[in-house]
């Protein structure tokens, strides 16, 4: 799991040291898989939605529907055409999310080590997308 971090840092490192002769196939790179990583994540909170449905109808709801919403704003922010608001984007719904995995270990959805792993690569992630913003500036 922790492995799936390694192409945030990989492609956000090269355009700060211009390691990549196309810095825009380099960030087109990165944000497509920043977007199937938030579809993959919603995916994850729409399962745990289902699951606790029937103890926790509220959170559930809330659930389900972030995890469509997330994963479509990704989507539809990859077909703007600006790349500084896709990664600010992106930025933004990672952050989100996590805070939704906050809300649903405090409400006992999810076990600890889920939580953990998600407090540990997040901020990779999203620091990994402001280098990219930053180094095309």
């Amino acid at each position: 799991m922790v492995a799936g971090v390694l192409p945030f840092v990989i492609f956000s490192a090269v355009l700060p040291l211009h390691l990549f002769h196309d810095a825009q196939a380099a960030t087109g790179l990165l944000l497509t898989y920043a977007v199937i990583i938030v579809s993959f994540l919603g995916g994850i909170h729409w399962g745990i939605a289902v699951l606790h449905h029937h103890e926790h109808r509220r959170i559930s709801n809330l659930l389900i529907t972030e995890s469509v919403w997330a994963p479509l704003t990704a989507w539809g922010i990859l077909l703007y055409g600006n790349i500084y608001a896709q990664l600010l984007v992106l930025t933004l719904l990672y952050s989100f999310i996590w805070s939704v995995d906050s809300l649903m270990y405090n409400n006992n959805l999810i076990p600890q080590w889920f939580f953990n792993l998600s407090c540990v690569i997040t901020p990779i992630v999203v620091v990994s997308l402001y280098v990219a913003y930053f180094g095309l500036i």
